[in-house]
């Protein structure tokens, strides 16, 4: 019995919310409506209003534009006047700087080359003094093996065969350079 009241009571109470939330939505859907109503005709009042704005803004530009185009012919030529002027000044400018840069970069291009041939020369002076000092070390060595490789070449003159004929050549270009050198010394 306990369970069947509250099973009632239970009932009544998800009957009553369930009206309640009928009645809500009943009364939430009219407002609803009402104010897509409202929002309708104010939308329908607001473009009314919008397109006689554009009318009057239409009839306005148009008894202006025929003094406006005169005002902007006279202008526009004035402008053009200076651009062309500003053009022209800025023209002889970017000139001016691109020839202050063309002598900067042959400037630099000078002075590199300058360096190039300055290290080149240097470099030509030492390779001609180590090449000057070897000779003088080769005529000293030559100077004290003089007699000894004329008696080899003499004697290596009698032995045949293949080494010795490339050992011939050697002597031969050793006196040569020998003969050379005593020769730019007298």
């Amino acid at each position: 019995m306990r369970l069947a009241r509250l099973d009632e009571l239970r009932q009544a109470a998800k009957n009553g919310v369930e009206m309640r939330y009928e009645n809500e939505r009943m009364k939430l859907g009219t407002k609803v409506e009402s104010r897509v109503q409202q929002a309708e005709a104010n939308r329908m009042l607001i473009l009314k209003a919008l397109r006689q704005r554009r009318a009057s803004l239409r009839e306005r530009s148009s008894q202006t534009l025929m003094r406006r185009m005169a005002r902007e012919s006279k202008y526009k030529e004035c402008v053009r006047a200076a651009i062309h002027q500003k053009r022209a000044a800025a023209e002889m400018k970017r000139l001016g700087l691109l020839e202050a840069e063309k002598k900067r970069a042959q400037a630099r291009v000078s002075q590199v080359i300058h360096v190039a041939k300055s290290v080149s020369h240097q470099r030509e002076i030492e390779r001609r003094k180590k090449k000057d000092e070897l000779e003088d070390r080769l005529q000293r060595v030559w100077c004290s093996l003089e007699v000894p490789l004329l008696f080899i070449f003499l004697f290596l003159s009698r032995v045949r065969g293949v080494v010795v004929v490339v050992i011939n050549a050697l002597v031969i270009k050793s006196l040569k350079l020998y003969w050379l050198g005593k020769k730019t010394k007298s």
